[in-house]
């Protein structure tokens, strides 16, 4: 530090009047007849050359070095992780993680933002459960996943509708199944103007809000009636799927188990989820970790809202 007396005397004093007394840099500058950008370059030095050290006191229940070491990890761009009991049940977990993308959504939406929402999801009902009216309106709400089962599309476009309103937007209903029963099928769906509408709109999503699907299915997606059949389900397995977005089944890789032509979803693609600028994922759980880890490598998710235990065990 090559500083002599009267300079360290005087940056000293600028430090102390900034951070000690709570002055502001144009009061400290009148104060000492100072120009406010020396005031500001001084600060800047003390910084620098060490005299001034600033650190945060983080609390036992924030989690921001667990999350940095999850990012570096994985490589993704933000990790939100909510504390939750030892023994948390399912529910426990996904109230926390809902709460928490509550806010992280109320917090970052931009004007005009176009939302795409994954609408059978548990987690994101949680999230929709705690969110209050925005001033802020997004664009729109865009269904990026069938409704599933006879129930399913009731559900969806439940959860689309209070997202939307929420939001202060339209919502865009996809109105087709999940999963259909053959390829041709799901090609005649697409061909539909109804259904051909909402898909075209995937490519201009900026936020999508998707949730992570192990190969086990929740007990709402089992009953609901349209889910893989044992067999295709057998399949999937053993071609090496962990987990799911949209109901698309990647491996531990993150690499899609079934090509375009023989995959019978009507949702927005892993590739399109690739290509979105920000990827919002909600999931928590230890049956999710592989699932997570899965979609973590194969670059689908910018922001990833977990909970303490999961996030741990992916590090």
């Amino acid at each position: 530090m090559n500083t002599n007396y009267n300079e360290l005397r005087l940056l000293i004093k600028i430090a102390t009047l900034y951070y000690s007394d709570g002055l502001k840099q144009a009061d400290i500058a009148k104060l000492l007849n100072l120009s406010q950008s020396q005031v500001s370059r001084a600060i800047s030095r003390c910084l620098k050359e060490g005299l001034v050290k600033i650190s945060v006191v983080q609390p036992q229940n924030i989690f921001v070095d667990l999350e940095k070491q999850l990012q570096t990890k994985y490589g993704f761009t933000q990790a939100v992780i909510v504390d939750v009991p030892e023994e948390a049940s399912n529910e426990q977990i996904r109230v926390a993680i809902g709460a928490a993308a509550a806010h992280y959504m109320q917090s970052t939406l931009q004007k005009d933002d176009l939302i795409g929402v994954s609408s059978w999801s548990e987690t994101i009902r949680a999230m929709v459960d705690s969110m209050h009216p925005q001033t802020t309106k997004a664009s729109g709400v865009v269904q990026i996943l069938g409704g599933v089962g006879q129930n399913g599309n009731l559900q969806a476009n439940m959860l689309t509708h209070s997202l939307a309103r929420m939001l202060g937007s339209e919502a865009f209903l996809l109105p087709a199944s999940g999963v259909d029963r053959s390829i041709e099928e799901k090609s005649r769906m697409m061909s539909s103007p109804e259904v051909a509408e909402v898909v075209a709109m995937f490519d201009d999503i900026t936020v999508a809000v998707i949730g992570i699907g192990s190969m086990e299915p929740s007990t709402l997606l089992r009953n609901s009636g349209n889910y893989y059949n044992e067999e295709k389900a057998s399949e999937l397995l053993d071609r090496g799927a962990v987990g799911d977005i949209c109901l698309h089944y990647y491996d531990q890789a993150g690499q899609p188990v079934l090509q375009e032509t023989e995959d019978p979803v009507i949702s927005m693609t892993l590739k399109q989820l690739r290509a979105c600028p920000r990827v919002v994922a909600l999931a928590g759980g230890s049956d999710k970790v592989e699932a997570l880890r899965g979609g973590l490598l194969g670059g689908y998710i910018d922001v990833l809202i977990t909970d303490r235990i999961t996030a741990q065990k992916l590090v």
